[in-house]
């Protein structure tokens, strides 16, 4: 190699790392519609640096996140948006942010199974997982170094956390569930009245007609005539109303509900490798008092002082290897959480901002419905007058 090629390959190895996955198109042909990746990246164990027209279609998203949730469990995996039968611009827009969360997170973006997804030219099926030996051991590690020492234990949601910051999120998070349970209840029943009252006023419209045109005296039957076409468009603006209601906050609610949902696991899984370091602590200290026992015992048996050196040995180390794995999950959901509370913040901001644009719009189309009633009103009365006046003229 030479040194013009060594310097070349420094910086090249020096560059920051990324990832860049984009969603440019969709394709609605077939059953399924199928999202089109672009993707461009400088990490060395991909195959290339650029992708163009990688076709997914939702259900292979479902399989990308099922495999994440599952495979880092100390991570707060981005929730996937809801599917739909047709995929609209924010739709591609929400799928664009789940595909970006992902991409530069620092443990996510690095999964291999995230690599198949990009690189699999025959659609994306994650591959039968092998038998996790290392989970077996640390299964087994667990449950010989706990035994005894853990009993009382538990890692249900009453189990406090030894970090208050991590306390006080699993606190926040369980209320917010709850409450966002109730919420999607109450919005079901809110969004069954108004679609109970839009079939009423769309009831009202049909009536109005039908006393129009049986209507004997000519001013009720044009009064009656001018009230059924606002009350007809009123009702179709309702009916569409609350159907975009259903879908933006519904939709908006079952996925925040799915983030806390996201982030309470993330919480859990910590909470669960907290208590077995506390189990491997209490096994360390169980064996280290045994040993000292046998040192102050007057008849020392041999192999006995040889099995204890060996289980505190195996203790320490195991306790050493639990604390290691608890600073490295406390480290990753530290820095997890900060993406959460931006992400959350984001979320609620576009969804407030794109429910509040779809309201303005219903509710001038109401009123444009409303305001041609006096527009008419108006006209009917003008038109009156000048047949009066003809009458008075031709007398």
């Amino acid at each position: 190699m030479t040194r013009r090629d060594s310097s070349y390959e420094q910086q090249r190895v020096k560059a920051p790392v990324y990832l860049r996955i984009t969603i440019p198109d969709t394709d609605r042909k077939g059953k399924d519609g199928m999202f089109v990746l672009s993707v461009q990246t400088n990490m060395p164990r991909y195959k290339r640096q650029s992708y163009q027209n990688v076709t997914r279609s939702y259900l292979e998203f479902v399989r990308l996140r099922e495999h994440l949730v599952e495979e880092h469990p100390e991570a707060i995996v981005p929730v996937l948006p809801p599917e739909r039968s047709l995929v609209s611009a924010a739709d591609v827009h929400s799928m664009r942010q789940f595909l970006e969360r992902i991409s530069h997170h620092p443990v996510l973006s690095q999964d291999y199974e995230l690599q198949l997804f990009i690189e699999s030219e025959f659609g994306f099926l994650p591959p039968a997982k092998p038998k996790r030996i290392l989970g077996k051991l640390l299964d087994i590690g667990v449950k010989r170094f706990s035994s005894g020492a853990s009993a009382g234990l538990s890692l249900g949601s009453g189990s406090g956390d030894t970090d208050d910051e991590f306390e006080e999120e699993r606190a926040i998070a369980s209320k917010v569930e709850s409450k966002l349970q109730i919420v999607i209840k109450n919005l079901d029943k809110e969004i069954k009245a108004r679609r109970d009252f839009s079939s009423k006023e769309a009831e009202l419209a049909t009536l109005s007609n039908t006393l129009a045109a049986s209507e004997s005296i000519p001013e009720l039957a044009r009064a009656f005539k001018l009230l059924a076409k606002p009350l007809d468009g009123m009702a179709k603006a309702s009916k569409a109303q609350v159907g975009g209601d259903a879908t933006v906050l519904g939709s908006f609610l079952d996925y925040k509900l799915q983030h806390v949902q996201a982030l309470g696991s993330a919480l859990d899984y910590r909470l669960s490798v907290l208590g077995e370091y506390d189990a491997a602590i209490r096994s360390t200290e169980s064996k280290r008092k045994t040993m000292e026992r046998l040192r102050s015992s007057t008849s020392i048996n041999p192999e006995k002082v040889t099995d204890s050196i060996d289980d505190l040995e195996d203790a320490q180390l195991f306790e050493g290897n639990m604390k290691k794995r608890l600073e490295q999950v406390s480290a990753a959901l530290t820095k997890d959480l900060e993406g959460y509370r931006q992400q959350s913040e984001d979320d609620f901001l576009r969804a407030l901002r794109q429910y509040s644009q779809r309201q303005i719009g219903f509710e001038r189309a109401k009123l444009e419905e409303l305001e041609s009633v006096g527009a008419g009103i108006k006209a009917d009365a003008a038109l009156g007058q000048t047949a009066s006046h003809t009458a008075l003229h031709t007398s």
